[in-house]
């Protein structure tokens, strides 16, 4: 399979590449396959000046064979090693006096390779998703990670008389908010913000970079509680649609990188009325069950039903519509009732401040952990349940993924949960999805295709 792109990375490969011959040799391997003969033909050669110059290539690791194309034995098919080859220097490549950064190349690549056309799909979260209209407010914050999409949606949002005010906060702002800013510094940020809250119809949370820093000044966390408090009033007070996104955009220029980028856009790119009908036909399932039951692993939970939502991508007037909308859409989130969640939760991962913790297992009685355990990072696990406040260990959500569009393998941790044949079992808050439970620490479990059954 050829790659999306290779670092050209020695002396002897770019002086490959300064040939103008092997050049437009490469240009054509990267559309398909060729012979030595063929190419000798399409470039009016001898049959013995390009062999040499396809070994040449292929020793620098420029070019490969194509055994898939070989069937009769008797051709040697060559093939380039990448759709797109950028020189390994900080400085970028100058072409056509214009600056190719890491993000014009992933651009590129999304759109002529992938045919991912990036605007139509920002458009459709401006129309179909987040609804919004001519002469409306649109206010978003975002870190570094996803203003590429953020450059999307001010684009068509623009085009369409939509208000925008945007607020950048990135990672190391963030932490030095947490850390080095004064108590006054710290509340005045969040009264800065409750005052541009008032003024939206639509609130964007895209500063997914917050999850991963952590607060420990009791006074600062009780200074966030507070005024988090007063941005849920006026939510409330003034109808505020709000949209969140847990998933970060990646400009670094790998293989992992862009496939795993590739699916970020592809799960954006949905129908929302298909997925919103999918999502709620799952909600009505749970109407009317006293019991759901979990088996992952051999071992089980269960609990009652005391709310649940369709979290669709999109706003709609259903009865099971979520309050917030948590992009890319598709899971439907479950209230347990209190007291009635009992058994083990055994499963795959789990998430606290962006790490990875491998193989966590939960014992729950009463809605509450009582005992956990974990293959890795077992002590972030438990600064996370110690650090949670009174609701600490009780469960705030759960939920199950509908959205077809997001595939296995490698992507983005924070979608998995959106995928169908995903469950995730949340602690932290459920206040905005009318929940009583106020943990201070948003982390997840994850659990791959779980065994549901109705008692």
């Amino acid at each position: 399979m050829i790659q999306n792109l290779q670092l050209i990375k020695n002396q002897a490969q770019l002086k490959e590449m300064g040939s103008p011959l092997k050049y437009n040799i490469l240009k054509e391997l990267i559309k398909a396959p060729a012979t030595c003969q063929q190419l000798a033909t399409l470039f009016a050669c001898s049959k013995q000046k390009m062999h040499y110059n396809l070994t040449q290539m292929l020793s620098q690791g420029l070019l490969k064979l194509e055994d898939e194309v070989n069937n009769n034995n008797k051709e040697v098919y060559y093939r380039a090693t990448a759709r797109s080859y950028i020189l390994d220097l900080a400085i970028g490549l100058d072409t056509n006096e214009k600056i190719l950064d890491n993000r014009n190349i992933i651009n590129s690549i999304l759109e002529q390779e992938y045919l991912i056309n990036l605007n139509n799909i920002a458009a459709k979260l401006i129309d179909a998703a987040l609804k919004l209209t001519k002469g409306m407010h649109l206010l978003i914050t975002t870190g570094k990670f996803n203003l590429p999409l953020v450059e999307k949606l001010l684009l068509e949002a623009g085009k369409r008389g939509i208000y925008t005010t945007l607020i950048y906060q990135d990672l190391e702002q963030l932490q030095a908010r947490a850390e080095q800013y004064s108590l006054i510094a710290f509340q005045a940020d969040y009264e800065n913000f409750n005052q541009k809250l008032k003024e939206a119809d639509v609130y964007l949370n895209l500063n997914s970079e917050s999850r991963t820093v952590e607060v420990t000044d009791p006074q600062k966390i009780q200074i966030r509680n507070r005024m988090l408090e007063k941005g849920r009033k006026i939510i409330k007070e003034k109808n505020i649609r709000l949209a969140m996104m847990p998933s970060l955009l990646n400009d670094t220029l790998s293989e992992q990188a862009i496939e795993s980028e590739v699916q970020f856009w592809r799960a954006l790119d949905i129908d929302y009325q298909l997925l919103s009908a999918k999502t709620i036909a799952l909600c009505r399932k749970f109407v009317n069950k006293n019991y759901v039951e979990i088996e992952t692993k051999g071992e089980t939970f269960q609990f009652a039903i005391n709310n649940i939502w369709a979290e669709c991508g999109s706003f709609g007037s259903c009865e099971f519509q979520s309050p917030i909308i948590n992009l890319p859409g598709g899971e439907i989130l479950i209230i347990p009732k209190p007291d009635t969640m009992q058994g083990k939760i055994v499963g795959d991962r789990a998430y606290v401040w962006g790490e990875e913790i491998l193989h966590p297992v939960v014992e729950i009685v009463n809605n509450e952990i009582t005992f956990f355990s974990a293959a890795s990072n077992q002590q972030q696990l438990a600064k996370a349940i110690e650090t949670e406040g009174k609701d600490g260990r009780k469960v705030a959500l759960i939920c199950l993924g509908t959205n077809d569009n997001i595939r296995g393998g490698n992507i983005n941790n924070a979608l998995k949960h959106k995928s169908s044949g995903f469950m995730s079992v949340y602690w932290g808050s459920n206040r905005d999805v009318g929940g009583n439970i106020a943990g201070n620490n948003e982390w997840f479990i994850q659990i791959e295709n779980p065994r549901l059954n109705f008692i």
